[in-house]
């Protein structure tokens, strides 16, 4: 698959966490707000990887379908984080999940042949660096889901396309990265937010 095409499926998981939550384990309700709220993330993820996307949408089912079946993993993720965590601790959790996701995808590398080369400071810094901002985001989300809704932090991911154009522009360098369509699918992300997350107007008694 391409970076854009991963990048438009990825963002999907915001749907995949908000329809298992609601539909499968049913621990909110599905309302018309966080459908427009999320369509309107959607569009704006769309927007930003427009360019990208010209080439045709063609379904590559080695390439796009394992990253939309990590998706709608992702999407169970938060959920089942959101369900255990009201009697578990949220880090601990977190914890737990990258242990043994680690020690799997470690064992099938090393069964298909994949080996650690190239052992320097730089190499190791980066990989603690990495290591540490994955598990420290990680264990923030699962402490937000524990006490929100899965719609209300979920909806949140939009942002991290977005922020990524950004990034690159700015530390890569990457010219033409910021522009009208930048800010528009910014604007829509917002938006797409700030109706899901919406308090209900509650009549005064």
């Amino acid at each position: 698959t391409t970076g854009v095409k991963a990048a438009v499926i990825v963002a999907a998981k915001v749907f995949a966490a908000i329809l298992i939550s609601s539909l499968i384990y049913r621990l909110e309700k599905l309302t018309m707000r966080k459908i427009i709220g999320c369509i309107l993330g959607f569009s704006g993820i769309i927007i930003i990887n427009m360019n990208g996307l010209k080439s045709g949408l063609n379904f590559s089912l080695l390439g796009d379908g394992f990253i939309l079946i990590s998706t709608i993993a992702n999407g169970f993720s938060s959920v089942l984080i959101k369900k255990y965590s009201s009697n578990e601790n949220p880090v601990l959790l977190s914890g737990w999940q990258f242990l043994f996701g680690g020690l799997i995808m470690a064992i099938i590398g090393l069964a298909c042949g994949g080996n650690i080369g190239n052992i320097t400071v730089n190499s190791v810094t980066i990989l603690l660096y990495l290591a540490f901002v994955s598990a420290a985001a990680y264990s923030l989300w699962a402490m937000l889901l524990k006490y929100n809704p899965v719609s209300k932090v979920s909806v949140f991911g939009f942002m991290n396309p977005v922020c990524g154009v950004v990034i690159s522009s700015i530390v890569l360098k990457e010219s033409g990265s910021i522009g009208i369509h930048a800010l528009a699918a910014l604007a829509l992300v917002c938006l797409g937010i700030f109706i899901v997350n919406r308090e209900k107007n509650k009549s005064i008694s």
